[in-house]
């Protein structure tokens, strides 16, 4: 990795901590700003990059540094039912950027498509984890529709507005990112 690849890297890693802790919380999972920087990072750095930054910032809030919504931080996140989420962040970032590098410039449409799969991916981690902790770990005997509706439900107009913005976002950086830092998508 190059100076420049590094410090972008940071910047992602530093970005995503940040929108962990901008949260509104409801029920088990806060809605944060989270998925907006995933996004983000699957469309702006290569697949390689986001794998990266996405499991340094995973490592970073196990160790402790509190960098996880509400500035929860430690291996004690492991038990919380939204952890899943954050364990997806690292498949969705890296899918997302796989499939954008099929196109030397995406369009606002290939970032809605890829955004999709990445939030699906998140969708599916996220909620077998947290059914995972909630009916095998903590013995509640929640239903797959109780899970969903804590867990999905409430979040998909959010989501939907994050992928938009993010790619709109992206539209405007990529190309100057792949300029100045010479990225190889």
């Amino acid at each position: 990795m190059k100076t420049r690849e590094i410090t972008l890297s940071a910047l992602m890693i530093a970005l995503l901590a940040i929108c962990s802790q901008l949260s509104i919380p409801i029920g088990p999972i806060p809605i944060t700003l989270q998925t907006f920087a995933v996004l983000l990072i699957g469309m702006l750095m290569p697949t390689k990059n986001a794998l990266i930054v996405t499991s340094a910032y995973l490592a970073i809030g196990l160790i402790g540094f509190p960098v996880f919504a509400n500035g929860s931080g430690g291996l004690q996140s492991l038990l919380s039912p939204a952890f899943g989420f954050a364990i997806g962040f690292i498949p969705a970032a890296s899918i997302m950027a796989s499939i954008l590098h099929k196109y030397e410039k995406p369009s606002l449409f290939q970032y809605l498509i890829a955004s999709f799969f990445a939030t699906l991916v998140l969708y599916v981690i996220g909620l077998l984890y947290m059914t995972f902790i909630l009916n095998v770990i903590l013995n509640t005997d929640l239903s797959a529709m109780q899970i969903f509706s804590i867990g999905m439900l409430p979040f998909i107009p959010g989501d939907i507005a994050k992928a938009f913005f993010s790619a709109i976002i992206a539209l405007k950086l990529r190309a100057p990112l792949q300029k100045s830092i010479k990225l190889s998508f």
